[in-house]
């Protein structure tokens, strides 16, 4: 899809919408709501995706910068998910999680493997640079002592070690699955080119043999 497309901008403002709204939610149902990962990454998708939707089409190299952006979004928001449902017993009847765990994961997966159309950008060591995020958190989370989650607690190393590295391993493979999947999407809409231009050409010759 191209990047000018009215459509596609509506598409990243309903992203960005989906993200702020669980953020909203979330803000309204905890007086601290501003510490713990779901939160952080869904504000850091809905600016992500409001600055898409709300920009000049991107060209050349913010083209490459921005598939990088949704795929670390993409692995980010798998992470929430997925470690979410593990580690909380997945309150998802809540709306706020709902948004927060389901919708916009969705939404953002989805964004990166069948609606973004510049996955050929992507380079093998690219998921490596997604763990930042993550870390990033994690760095917040020990500076600030958060203790929002109970498998996440300092005091405990061993289990704490324990689970930072399942969850980085997570990353990882959520980051090159991604990878992987953009791939094959990639190889599958070139071959789907190719055989849309084969199509064309063979209708062309068939004209020009009847007109001759």
């Amino acid at each position: 899809m191209s990047d000018t497309t009215p459509p596609l901008r509506l598409w990243h403002l309903l992203i960005a919408a989906s993200a702020f709204l669980g953020v909203t939610l979330a803000a309204r149902q905890y007086d601290v709501w501003w510490t713990a990962l779901s939160q952080l990454a869904s504000l850091a998708v809905g600016f992500c995706y409001l600055t898409l939707g709300a920009s000049a089409p991107a060209e050349g190299r913010r083209v490459r910068n921005w598939t990088r952006v949704r795929g670390a979004l993409a692995t980010l928001m798998v992470l929430v998910s997925l470690a979410f449902i593990a580690m909380q017993h997945g309150n998802l009847l809540d709306t706020y999680s709902v948004f927060e765990h389901m919708v916009t994961p969705t939404l953002v997966v989805i964004d990166f493997l069948v609606v973004g159309d510049k996955l050929s950008h992507l380079r093998w060591w690219h998921p490596l640079t997604w763990l930042v995020p993550p870390l990033a958190y994690l760095a917040y989370y020990l500076v600030g002592d958060l203790l929002v989650y109970q498998a996440l607690d300092p005091a405990h190393p061993a289990s704490f070690v324990r689970h930072v590295s399942l969850l980085l391993v997570l990353v990882l493979a959520a980051g090159f699955g991604l990878y992987a999947a953009a791939g094959q999407v990639d190889r599958l809409r070139a071959r789907r080119s190719l055989t849309e231009s084969a199509r064309v050409r063979t209708a062309e010759s068939s004209r020009f043999v009847e007109v001759g």
